[in-house]
C-alpha cells in the first residue's frame, strides 16, 4: 500500500469519524433539549406531540449506532480476552488480535446487511407511527444502523489489510502499526 493511499485512509476514517461524532453529540443536545421542552411544557398542562417517538426512533438511534465507527476506530470496545491473552506470546497475541479484527469485520458487516434489508423493508412500506394524532415517519433512521455498522467494519477491516500489508517487518510489529494506525496521532 502506497503512502499516499496509506495517510488518504487514515485521514479519512478520522475525518468520518469526527463528523459522526459531532453528529452524535448533535443528536445528543437536540434530545437533552426536546426531552426538556416537553418537561417545561408538562407544567402548564401542554402535551408536545412526538417526544417519545423521536426520543426512542430518531435521538436514540443517531446516538447509539452512528457512533459505533468511533468506538472502533479507538479501538474502545470491551474485551474480556484480554485478561487471558495478556499471558499469551507475542505472536499469539498478535495473531489473536488480527482473528478478532477480522471476525469483527464480518460480523459487522453481516448486521449491516441485515440492518440494510430491514431499513429497506421500512423504506418501501413508508413505515410510521402517530402519536398524538400527529404522524411521524419512522423509516428514516433505520437506516441510521447500516450505516453505523458498515463504517465500523470498514474499520476493522481497513486494520485487517493494514496488517497483511505489513507483514514483512513481521506479524507482530505489523499489528502493533495496524493497531495504533488510526490513532489521533498515529505511531510510526
Amino acid at each position: 500500500m502506497s503512502s499516499t493511499s496509506n495517510s488518504a485512509l487514515r485521514a479519512t476514517v478520522i475525518g468520518v469519524s469526527r463528523v459522526v461524532s459531532v453528529i452524535g453529540v448533535v443528536a445528543m443536545a437536540l434530545m437533552v433539549m426536546h426531552i426538556t421542552v416537553d418537561v417545561v411544557c408538562r407544567f402548564f398542562g401542554i402535551a408536545l406531540p412526538g417526544t417519545v417517538a423521536f426520543v426512542a426512533n430518531y435521538y436514540m438511534l443517531f446516538v447509539t449506532f452512528l457512533p459505533l465507527v468511533v468506538v472502533e476506530r479507538a479501538g474502545a470496545h470491551i474485551e474480556v480476552g484480554d485478561v487471558i491473552t495478556q499471558h499469551f506470546p507475542p505472536r499469539v497475541q498478535a495473531l489473536l488480535r488480527l482473528f478478532v479484527w477480522i471476525l469483527v469485520a464480518s460480523l459487522l458487516g453481516f448486521l449491516g446487511w441485515e440492518a440494510s434489508q430491514e431499513a429497506m423493508r421500512a423504506y418501501r412500506a413508508r413505515m410510521f407511527i402517530v402519536e398524538q394524532s400527529v404522524r411521524i415517519d419512522t423509516w428514516i433512521p433505520y437506516f441510521v444502523l447500516p450505516t453505523g455498522y458498515f463504517l465500523a467494519a470498514v474499520v476493522a477491516a481497513s486494520r485487517g489489510i493494514l496488517v497483511l500489508f505489513s507483514l514483512p517487518r513481521g506479524i507482530v510489529p505489523a499489528v502493533a502499526h495496524a493497531e495504533a494506525y488510526f490513532a489521533e496521532r498515529a505511531r510510526r
